[in-house]
């Protein structure tokens, strides 16, 4: 079987001549259908870029990208944007809720892109809400929910168009130790179902919660481990 995710020498530089910074430096990846993914690395180490271009909003220097085993460098402007509303859920470390719209309405909004009619927008995004228990909260503009319940808002808008890919940059980078663990639980019984999640993140103890750990830096992967559970003091590799 394919992997649903595959990178072959990828590369994306910024500048010109003396003056290039490698933001993603010849990386080869593979990621399969149904895994959980954590990348890691320090400020500058291109995970963040590296998401950027596997989530479709930007594309490499050089090298080959494929999704489903579709080279994607020859899609039009147009058909990315498909692709990122139809196959891409992403959650964002700051949210990006409508802050005027109620919770309800801020999961809908990829369904009106989408062109789903206004009984099924109400009837996908109310399910998702309650499912991440927000059943109370349909009519909640983001000013009156915390934190965590801003980021569960979130994910129910990035899992409305039913999505092959979660893509979860920081996802707990604005949240309290409380919230961060119940959004880690939140993904993890998502990638239980099924949803192959890739996750950036800085913080170690919430890498370890992947299934597999990819470390960068200077963009580039300097390890690739699987994550040993249940057992002290367990190898995870440089990260």
């Amino acid at each position: 079987m394919a992997p649903i995710i595959s990178t072959k020498n990828l590369c994306k530089y910024y500048g010109e001549e003396d003056n290039i910074t490698k933001a993603v430096d010849n990386v080869s990846v593979k990621i399969d259908k149904g895994e959980f993914v954590a990348i890691i690395g320090p400020s500058g180490s291109g995970k963040s870029t590296l998401m950027h271009i596997i989530g479709c909003l930007d594309k490499p220097t050089s090298g080959q990208y494929f999704l489903e085993n579709k080279q994607l460098a020859q899609f039009s402007e147009n058909e990315l944007a498909k692709i990122r509303n139809d196959q891409i859920g992403f959650v964002f470390q700051s949210f990006n809720l409508l802050p005027r719209t109620s919770a309800q309405k801020n999961v809908e909004l990829p369904l009106v892109y989408a062109k789903v009619r206004a009984g099924e927008r109400e009837k996908r995004a109310q399910d998702l809400l309650k499912k991440l228990g927000l059943g109370e909260k349909f009519q909640s503009t983001p000013a009156k929910l915390s934190g965590g319940q801003q980021q569960r808002v979130a994910i129910a808008r990035a899992l409305v168009n039913n999505p092959l890919i979660l893509l979860a940059d920081e996802p707990t980078g604005n949240l309290d130790t409380k919230a961060s663990f119940e959004i880690m639980d939140i993904l993890k019984n998502l990638n239980q179902e099924g949803i192959t999640v890739v996750m950036i993140t800085h913080e170690v103890d919430i890498a370890k919660q992947a299934k597999r750990i990819i470390s960068m830096r200077d963009g580039k992967i300097v390890n690739d481990k699987k994550v040993i559970k249940n057992k002290k003091n367990a190898d995870y590799g440089n990260i």
